[in-house]
Parts: C-alpha cells; structure tokens; sequence
C-alpha cells in the first residue's frame, strides 16, 4: 500500500472533482476521503437517495459543501454530456480532476450465456460513458495548472481469464483508453491514470469471490485513501494489489 498519507485535512484545498457513481461503495468512501482533505467533490449518479445520504454526511463532517448532479450514465448523446460539464463550469468556473467510479459488472458467467443486451450496458457504463466524460472534461481540466483523470480496473478480470465476461472485457478496454490518453497528453497539465484496488472489501468483491472471507482483504476506506494518495502524487505506481 502507499503509505505517503498528507499531511494536511487542507492538502486538496481550493481543488474541484468530479466523481461519477458516488453513490456506490468506492464511490462514497472516496468521494468523503477526497472532501476530508479540503477539496469540493461534485457527487454524481442515478440514486440521489444515496447521493442527498452522501451530501449530509459530508456537511455534519465540517468538509467543503458538496455538489450532487444526478446524471445517467447510460445517456449516450454527447451534447447532454456538454451540457452536464457547462453545469459544472456555470457554478465553479474550474475542475482539477475526473473520477470515473462508475462500475457495472453484468452477468460474470460464460460469454455465450450473456444477453447482448447486458453486454451493451456493461460496455457503456464502464467504457463508453467513462471516455465521453473525460473528452468533454479535457477543456475545462486543461485550464488548470495541474488535473488529472482517474479510471478503475480489477485485478482480477484485467486477467482476461475465463467467465469474467463483458466487465472483464471492459477492464482491458478501459486500460487501454487511458494509456492512449496518458500518451496524447503528455505535454499537457492533464495526466490520465489507473488505480486498480485489489482485493478489498466492497460490494463487488462479495458479487465476484462469493464466500471469501474479509479477513486480510483491504477496507473500502484504506482504499479510498490511497487512491487520493495516488491523485495527490499523480503516482499510480503503487496499488493495492496482494
């Protein structure tokens, strides 16, 4: 694990982040880490029970005030994803990072057992809707002096082992997607990174290793906190892989 813990509660102070699918496990863990440390995090996803749950336990913290904009990722024309990224623009005039938390695995099973239409949906959460909001994104994290865009793979579907399906399938692609990105901009102040957590103890681990004991595994929190290590340090490195 990455241990160069901040110094400071202010370290992220002054910074704005988007994080898609805060409403889920990582997502809320790092959406409350990534505030701890000063910074205004932008909550966004489909369940805004969860989302309003997420924003008041921010605020009781004594964090930044928080933002939620309820946003569908299975939405796939590009000018309802400018208009989101104006929304953002409109109200903070600034974004210093994307984190693309969003996630949905599908049926993990043989390939041939998948409904196409699985399939679709996999491929736009997690590859599609991740790269159009990071292209509308670039202009405006272009306009600060340093910004990143963060996406997240699985040790183990990246593998490509058998039965991991579509969301296997969607690890390697998004891999790819971000290593394409990191080399076109790399004379930029943009970095395009991926954390891949490892074995923790998360809502989708319990979905993939049915049965698996916690003991060992790490904490959604430990994770989230060193993936805010890695976007502090741009250093992705080091994972938490066992």
């Amino acid at each position: 694990m990455n241990n160069k813990v901040p110094t400071s509660t202010q370290t992220l102070k002054g910074r704005v982040y988007l994080i898609t699918g805060a409403s889920g496990g990582l997502g809320h863990t790092t959406s409350l880490a990534m505030a701890k440390y000063g910074a205004t995090v932008i909550l966004t996803g489909r369940n805004e029970k969860k989302l309003d749950a997420l924003y008041d336990q921010i605020e009781e913290a004594g964090y930044p005030t928080p933002a939620i904009i309820p946003f569908d990722l299975m939405q796939t024309d590009e000018d309802i994803y400018k208009q989101f990224i104006q929304s953002i623009y409109n109200e903070f005039k600034q974004l210093n990072g994307l984190v693309n938390l969003a996630c949905y695995m599908g049926i993990v099973g043989p390939l041939g057992s998948q409904e196409h239409s699985e399939w679709q949906k996999v491929m736009q959460v997690n590859v599609n809707a991740s790269a159009l909001m990071s292209k509308v994104c670039l202009p405006l994290l272009q306009q600060s002096e340093q910004a990143s865009i963060t996406f997240i793979s699985d040790s183990s579907a990246r593998q490509s082992n058998a039965y991991w399906g579509a969301y296997g399938v969607s690890k390697v692609a998004v891999e790819s997607f971000s290593n394409i990105l990191a080399d076109e901009l790399e004379e930029t102040s943009v970095v395009s990174n991926v954390f891949i957590p490892g074995p923790c103890i998360l809502p989708l681990r319990k979905k993939t290793h049915p049965g698996e004991e916690d003991l060992g595994l790490n904490t959604a929190e430990e994770v989230a906190e060193s993936l805010v290590i890695s976007v502090l340090n741009n250093n992705f490195d080091t994972h938490l892989t066992h």
